[in-house]
Formats: C-alpha cells, structure tokens, sequence
C-alpha cells in the first residue's frame, strides 16, 4: 500500500464529500466535522455516486436514495438497522459495507492509501 495525496485539506470543506479517480478506482473523500475519511464512491444499493451526499455525525447519506453509512467503518445503517433482512434477501444484497481506505493528513494535504489493485494496469 502506498499514501498518495488526493486532496488539499481546504478543499474538501466540513460536510463535504470529493470524488477522486486513483488507477482503477475512484475514490471518496470525506470530511466530517475536520475529520478526513476515505471509501468506495459507489453506493452499494444501486452502484450510484456518493459524492454530494450529506455528511454528518458520522454518517454519510446517499444523495439518490437516502442509504446511510457509518464513515468510518463502511457499515449500512439504513436500511440494515430498520428491516428484516431475512425477509428481504435482495436488501440484504444492496447493504454490503463500503471499502475504507486508510488517511492521513500531512502538511495540509490529504493522503489515502491505496491498495494494489487501485494502480493502472
């Protein structure tokens, strides 16, 4: 894994996400209430962009449909903690947690770290 930076810190301001094209893989950064997070861009519900969602206390919310995450450990809050998956096993499907990334901020600028299989073929 290596750090890259991805962001100045004053461009991703508090409540807001970027979306960040690494190799393969585009990556989100968020910022909750000075606190830099990194995840999948995409939403695991229907594959939609997250960039734009709201952030805050600790929960992203998907601008298209409303599904929360935990942004710090990718976790589905809603709907994982409002309905019974075992009746509903294509929800149980869309829920899968986000991937996280690593991040640091170093001299003002934001750095993740990317895994191998985000680097150009």
């Amino acid at each position: 894994m290596q750090y890259v930076t991805l962001a100045k810190v004053k461009e991703v301001l508090p409540g807001q996400t970027k979306a960040v094209q690494v190799g393969q893989c585009t990556i989100l950064l968020v910022n909750d209430q000075g606190e830099f997070y990194a995840l999948q861009s995409l939403c695991g519900h229907q594959n939609l962009p997250l960039v734009g969602g709201k952030v805050w206390r600790g929960m992203l919310d998907c601008p298209w449909h409303h599904f929360q995450y935990d942004v710090r450990t990718g976790e589905n809050l809603y709907p994982k903690q409002v309905y019974p998956l075992n009746a509903l096993p294509n929800l149980r499907q869309q829920i899968k947690p986000l991937c996280t990334y690593p991040v640091r901020v170093v001299n003002e600028k934001v750095q993740v770290g990317i895994p191998e299989s985000c680097k150009p073929e």
